[in-house]
């Protein structure tokens, strides 16, 4: 919008500046202010031009008027008075630039051009901000929850939970902290069968839970009370604080068990570990509390039992009870990383020589082996494991010595999991090269940048390139002009379409140049098709 008394000033902007290569058009003119600020509200212009001295209202006030409503409006301040305190009320009501007559129409279109391009570089800027807090408005819930669980089976220390990180999740630093296991008892009539009937019970164990605990919070200033979504049939509750809320929360795991059981009929045992005094010592509290509902076996569920101190005064075969519970767990849900943590708890267990003898740590290693057994069936049930249970057998009874049986074990375990996580490797890379042939099936017909699709699948050209040599056998130009040299094939055998228009079809700009590959890669020419 441009704004002047005098009309030849807007006549002469209007046609000697070069508006259709700046991406811009006059959306209308005004030549006093009133009539200006009523065209604005009418037209909605995406800048404004105008003079500082107008009929009914100034320049200035107009720009005043406008950055109510308008806080990033482009304004430009075309003036024929070189006056100190104009120029200085312009930069107070945040005029772009301050122009004075009469101006070059180059200078005017290099005025015009910052202008945009500081327009554009801030609404990018505003853009990718929407599209940060859009972003972390979906991932924080995904790094809290994963957050959480790692507490409970990784072993931090104080300076790896800095305050920062843990508030960015939503995590107020404590300096109590105490683990709950909620072990839901499944039902022996609910079969492998019928898994979708104990998902749905297992779904409604989780919204009391989840209910009781938002009743409760509601009471705990200082606290917090988090839920962890641990497995199949265990729910862990986190209290942190800054005081140990143990009274608080006994009555309220007492009713979370009597209404599952009302509503569900599912009989719920609880463990309660010991308060500890950091955050990275909750897995410690959380390993009490499952050993501390492992008692549930023997006295019976939908109670709650604290772990007792006593218990700690040495290792029993609890210990490894509750551990290769974990280790099962890891490998049901194919967490490398997990079963290689439980599994260096359990060897520094029998190194330290935690056994009444060497039968017992043979009747742990099966376990082990067995866990890897039925985890390589159910991955690949028409291959063979690298070690056959009967092999282990027959071997494991040549082991006499602690050491050399630890170690034995400790080859096995590290190379099953070095192949697991090269098999989960190799489906990521596989995956990355479906993509990029996805992408060549889509655009095959446009130019094509490698970098730009290596850029799109957040991963660094070189790498890309490399790798998809190496699953495909060939490079990203050979694999490029074959997929389109084929469906230049169909396209031509079609009889539709002349030769050039084919290779403009199939993403060769050039003609010739198609040719040429053409016939390299079919031994014809493409006439000769056609």
């Amino acid at each position: 919008m441009l704004v002047d008394d005098d009309p030849h000033i807007v006549k002469a902007l209007t046609e000697h500046i070069d508006w259709p290569s700046l991406g811009l058009s006059i959306a209308g003119t005004a030549s006093n202010g009133l009539d200006a600020l009523e065209l604005f509200h009418r037209m909605h212009p995406d800048l404004v031009m105008t003079d500082v001295y107008l009929p009914g209202m100034t320049g200035l006030e107009i720009t005043q008027a406008l950055r109510r409503d308008h806080p990033h409006l482009p304004i430009i301040i075309l003036s024929g008075y070189d006056e100190f305190e104009n120029a200085r009320a312009a930069m107070r009501w945040g005029v772009n630039h301050f122009l004075l007559k009469p101006a070059e129409v180059e200078e005017i279109e290099s005025v015009l051009r910052e202008v945009l391009l500081e327009q554009d570089v801030r609404e990018r800027h505003e853009r990718l901000e929407r599209t940060y807090k859009q972003e972390v408005g979906r991932v924080l819930p995904y790094l809290r929850k994963q957050f959480l669980h790692e507490l409970l089976t990784t072993r931090y220390q104080p300076e790896e939970l800095p305050e920062e990180r843990m508030e960015y999740i939503g995590i107020h630093m404590s300096s109590q902290a105490r683990a709950i296991s909620l072990q839901l008892n499944r039902p022996a009539f609910l079969t492998r069968m019928k898994e979708r009937d104990w998902q749905l019970l297992r779904y409604g164990a989780a919204d009391i839970i989840q209910e009781t605990v938002k009743e409760q919070s509601e009471h705990m200033a200082n606290g917090q009370v988090e839920i962890v979504d641990y497995s199949d049939q265990v729910f862990v509750l986190l209290l942190l604080g800054d005081r140990d809320y143990l009274e608080e929360i006994l009555p309220l795991v007492e009713r979370m068990i009597d209404q599952i059981f009302t509503y569900l009929k599912i009989e719920v045992s609880a463990g309660i570990g010991r308060s500890k005094s950091h955050p990275c010592e909750v897995i410690d509290s959380y390993l009490e509390s499952r050993e501390a509902v492992e008692t549930a076996e023997f006295k019976g569920g939908s109670r709650i039992y604290l772990y007792e101190a006593s218990a700690d005064t040495g290792p029993s075969a609890t210990d490894y009870s509750l551990l290769l519970r974990q280790w099962n767990e890891a490998w049901v849900d194919i967490r490398p990383d997990q079963a290689e943590e439980v599994w260096h708890h359990i060897r520094l267990l029998l190194k330290e020589g935690n056994c009444v003898g060497i039968q017992d740590i043979q009747v742990v290693a099966v376990s082990l082996f067995d866990t890897l057994i039925h985890s390589w069936n159910r991955l690949h049930p028409m291959l063979t494991p690298p070690l056959v249970m009967s092999d282990f057998l027959r071997e494991i009874q040549s082991k006499y010595a602690l050491h050399d049986l630890v170690n034995w074990m400790d080859r096995i375990i590290c190379n099953w999991l070095e192949q697991i996580r090269k098999e989960m490797g190799e489906k990521k890379s596989n995956k990355l090269i479906e993509q990029v042939k996805q992408y060549v099936e889509l655009h095959y017909a446009e130019e094509i940048s490698f970098e730009a699709i290596a850029k799109g699948l957040f991963v660094h050209p070189k790498y890309l390139s490399q790798l998809f040599k190496r699953v495909t056998g060939e490079n990203f130009v050979s694999y490029l002009n074959g997929y389109r040299i084929q469906r230049a094939m169909e396209l031509l055998q079609s009889g539709h379409y002349m030769v050039y228009e084919v290779s403009e079809m199939t993403g060769f700009r050039n003609a010739t140049y198609f040719s040429q590959v053409f016939k390299m890669l079919t031994g014809k020419s493409p006439s000769e098709v056609g």
